[in-house]
């Protein structure tokens, strides 16, 4: 059963990086209506009230953001809210930060290979240290 040991220890680095770290990233107001529609966005408006949105879409001069709501039906239902560009203080959008993935990744992987040193170091047969004199062993 110990030969499985390896396979998990694989598929759980793997877990941990394909989840990766998030972080939310400004978007400059010049980019709002750069791509048709943005996912996972925060809105502060000029009044200071935060909203949280599944994805947002930016046509002419307002920007119309969807979420979904709690339904128990088959078919999902999104709240929908237009808010004028000229009342948004702040946009930004959650996206993945490769840099943290990567640092958080490069210390699994390090874990990971001074484990693997360690156990095949553990199961090394002993050899003579080459001091002393020669001889045999009775």
């Amino acid at each position: 059963m110990a030969k499985w040991n390896g396979p998990r220890r694989l598929v759980g680095v793997v877990c941990l990086l394909s989840a990766g770290c998030t972080s939310l990233r400004g978007i400059a107001r010049s980019q709002y209506a750069a791509r048709a529609e943005r996912r996972n966005v925060r809105l502060e408006t000029r009044e200071h009230l935060l909203y949280d949105f599944d994805y947002i879409q930016v046509a002419g001069d307002s920007l119309v953001g969807f979420r979904r709501r709690d339904s128990e039906g088959p078919i999902e239902d999104f709240g929908r809210l237009a808010i004028p560009l000229d009342e948004v203080a702040k946009l930004s959008a959650r996206g993945v930060d490769w840099y943290r993935t990567g640092v958080i990744g490069g210390g699994v992987i390090a874990m990971v290979v001074a484990a693997g040193l360690s156990n095949s170091n553990n199961g090394s047969q002993g050899g003579t240290s080459g001091g002393g004199k020669g001889g045999t062993i009775p």
